[in-house]
């Protein structure tokens, strides 16, 4: 089985994921769905899928901020850092 994509929804925004079967790239879109006043609406990542797990980690406490509209409890930031993992090389 070879997943492509993976969305996630929450109480602040939309976070999408995906890599085409043969690409080398990862690409991480984050949507807030009201943003504040000076925050960015829209994020986008576009990293190596041979992303070191340091670099993933940083990027899963972000969305998950993003995502969920507050910081998390670490087991959440490891869930979503685990999903995206999905995508690594």
């Amino acid at each position: 089985m070879l997943i492509t994509r993976i969305e996630f929804e929450g109480a602040a925004g939309h976070l999408t994921v995906e890599k085409g079967p043969a690409s080398p790239t990862i690409r991480i879109d984050s949507i807030l769905r009201n943003p504040e006043k000076g925050q960015q609406a829209w994020k986008t990542w576009q990293l190596p899928s041979a992303v070191s797990d340091d670099d993933l980690f940083q990027i899963a406490i972000e969305a998950q901020q993003r995502t969920d509209g507050g910081r998390g409890t670490n087991s959440m930031v490891h869930d979503y850092f685990r999903e995206l993992q999905r995508f690594q090389d």
